[in-house]
C-alpha cells in the first residue's frame, strides 16, 4: 500500500508537530524541570534536585547527562550545542518508537501497546503479568512503553533499546497522552498499514536541517558543510524509485543475461 498525497501531508503535519511537541517537552518538563540541565548547557548540582537526590534511576541518568556533556565538549560541541543534540535525539527516538508501535499493531505483531493508551490491551496484560498489579499510572505505563521498547531492542536495537540516553529521558505524561491522541486519529488509521510511513515520518521531523542547509546554499553560494551533508542527502527514497533504480540496474543484467525472462 502506497500513501495518497493527503495521508502522506498529513504524516509531514504529524511529524513537525510532534517534534516540536516533543523538542519543547524534553527541554522544559524534562531535562529543566526533573534533571536541571538547561538550554545554555548549565547544568545544576545535584542539592538543587530533589528527585535526583531520593531516586538511584534518576541519579543514574543524571550522571549520564553530566557525562554525555563532557564527551560532547570533547568531541568539539558546545555545552549549549550538546544540549540542542540531544533534545532532538529524545524527540526523534520517542517519535519514531511510537509510530512503529502503532505500524506493528496494525500488523498484529504485538498487542495493543498505544492504540488505546493505559487501556491498551498490552498494557493490561502487563500490569498483571509483569507489574503483579490489576490497576496502573504514568509510571507504570512509562515501564510499560520501555518494556515493550525491550521486547522489540532483542530484534532491533538501534531505535527500541530502552537503555539508551535519550530513552531513559522520558516525555513527560502530558505530552506523551498528547502524542498518542494525534497517532490515534481516525483519518491516520490507513497510514498505519503503509510501509512507506515510517520514512516519510523520518523525512519530515529532519525537514527543517534540509530546508536551512539549501537555504544557506542558495543565499550565500557556498558549498555544504560537513555537519550539513547529512540533512541534504539523508532522504526517504519511495517504493517508485527504488523499483526503478532496481530494474534498470541488476534488473537489466538479469534480462541481458536471461533473454527469455518475463
Amino acid at each position: 500500500m502506497m500513501l495518497t498525497d493527503a495521508q502522506r501531508r498529513a504524516i509531514h503535519d504529524l511529524a513537525l508537530e510532534a517534534r516540536a511537541l516533543l523538542t519543547q517537552d524534553a527541554l522544559e518538563n524534562v531535562l529543566q524541570r526533573v534533571y536541571g540541565l538547561h538550554a545554555d548547557g548549565q547544568l545544576e548540582p545535584v542539592t538543587r534536585l530533589p528527585q535526583v537526590q531520593t531516586d538511584a534511576e534518576t541519579a543514574e541518568t543524571y550522571r549520564r547527562l553530566a557525562q554525555f556533556l563532557d564527551d560532547e565538549q570533547r568531541a568539539g560541541l558546545s555545552r549549549s550545542e550538546a544540549v540542542a543534540k540531544l533534545v532532538k535525539e529524545i524527540a526523534f527516538t520517542h517519535l519514531n518508537r511510537l509510530v512503529a508501535f502503532k505500524m506493528m499493531e496494525a500488523r498484529k505483531l504485538i498487542r495493543g501497546t498505544i492504540d488505546k493508551g493505559q487501556n491498551s490491551n498490552g498494557y493490561k496484560i502487563y500490569l498483571v503479568e509483569v507489574e503483579g498489579a490489576l490497576h496502573g499510572d504514568d509510571a507504570s505505563y512509562r515501564r510499560f512503553l520501555l518494556w515493550q521498547a525491550g521486547q522489540i531492542a532483542q530484534e532491533i536495537a538501534v531505535l527500541f533499546d530502552p537503555d539508551t540516553l535519550a530513552s531513559r529521558l522520558f516525555p513527560s505524561p502530558e505530552a506523551l497522552n498528547t502524542l498518542i491522541g494525534w497517532l490515534n486519529q481516525p483519518e491516520l488509521a490507513p497510514c498505519w498499514e503503509a510501509e512507506e510511513t515510517i520514512g516519510w515520518v523520518y523525512q519530515f521531523f529532519n525537514e527543517p536541517e534540509l530546508q536551512a542547509a539549501f537555504a544557506k546554499v542558495r543565499l550565500t553560494g557556498a558549498k555544504f558543510e560537513a555537519k550539513d551533508v547529512p540533512a541534504a542527502t539523508q532522504l526517504f527514497t519511495p517504493n517508485w524509485i527504488v523499483r526503478f533504480l532496481v530494474q534498470n540496474t541488476l534488473g537489466r543484467t538479469w534480462a541481458q543475461m536471461h533473454p527469455d525472462t518475463r
